[in-house]
């Protein structure tokens, strides 16, 4: 009879990108191995170079902790694979790796008495940032699987993965087609190679810095903020003419920020005559 193992793992696809299972301890901590047949899974413990293969989701009780890494379009499928297996669900705690789907698509698993959560790896430079959402046992039990690896963990509260969902977009995808304008701009008026990436970069870790101390109702106005009315109306209309690529995304961000970011009672009478500036566009 096997020993009991820290963890488990379901896995199906490609899994040579997987964060999660590039961990340095899971050579350690995982058992079970089970994934679409008794052959793939064997392959799959060969590539990790962890756990052993196994041919029956009920062999997985050998584990309290199971990571179930598959494609979205499998996980319904999986799920009802695991409710209609002889596992005994309590005190196993399942955690969906790698996925923006949402703890609900666990549910059924929950319902016979598992413990379930999901877990994401947001985009960081220097470490593995993952965001837990879920239940407290099993959120409990994966974090302290991460932590071993000296790697960041957030937990979210349950339901709330939308909102990370669009933080993401926000600081992460999105300003992407901005900071591209910019450096369109930057090139169009002469600035290039070294001094263009050094420029891009001071001006994007003020912006962030700015954001961070609270300031972002006081300066997000930029060169607006700094200029009279009728030099940036004239320059939002040149803009239009010469360059309308750029003209149009910053119409169109400038349309958005006025919705969003101007309450005259929070901002000083110059900068709301400042803002009519860009909402003229004859």
């Amino acid at each position: 009879m096997r020993r009991l193992s820290q963890v488990g793992l379901v896995v199906e696809g490609n899994s040579t990108g997987s964060s999660i299972l590039r961990l340095p301890t899971l050579p350690q901590d995982l058992g079970p191995l089970k994934s679409v047949t008794l052959r793939v899974a064997r392959r799959q413990s060969n590539i990790l170079r962890a756990g052993y293969a196994v041919a029956e989701y009920e062999e997985l009780q050998a584990a309290r902790l199971i990571l179930v890494r598959v494609p979205d379009s499998s996980v319904s499928r999986v799920v009802q694979e695991l409710c209609d297996s002889e596992l005994v669900f309590k005190n196993l705690s399942f955690v969906l790796c790698e996925t923006w789907l949402s703890a609900e698509v666990l549910e059924p698993l929950r319902n016979r008495g598992a413990s379930i959560a999901t877990l994401v790896c947001m985009p960081s430079v220097r470490h593995d940032w993952f965001v837990v959402e879920g239940q407290m046992a099993a959120g409990r039990q994966v974090r302290r699987f991460l932590e071993r690896n000296d790697v960041l963990t957030s937990e979210l509260r349950p339901g709330s993965k939308h909102l990370l969902f669009a933080a993401q977009m926000l600081a992460s995808a999105l300003p992407i087609i901005l900071f591209s304008t910019a450096q369109l701009a930057l090139r169009a008026a002469g600035i290039s190679g070294k001094n263009l990436a050094v420029l891009m970069e001071t001006m994007a870790h003020k912006m962030l810095k700015d954001t961070l101390k609270g300031g972002s109702r006081a300066n997000w106005a930029g060169a607006l903020h700094d200029c009279s009315e009728e030099t940036a109306k004239s320059y939002l209309q040149m803009l239009r003419i010469t360059h309308p690529e750029i003209g149009e995304v910053l119409d169109d961000m400038l349309s958005t920020a006025h919705r969003r970011m101007l309450e005259p009672q929070l901002l000083k009478r110059p900068l709301r005559m400042t803002a009519e500036a860009f909402r003229i566009r004859e």
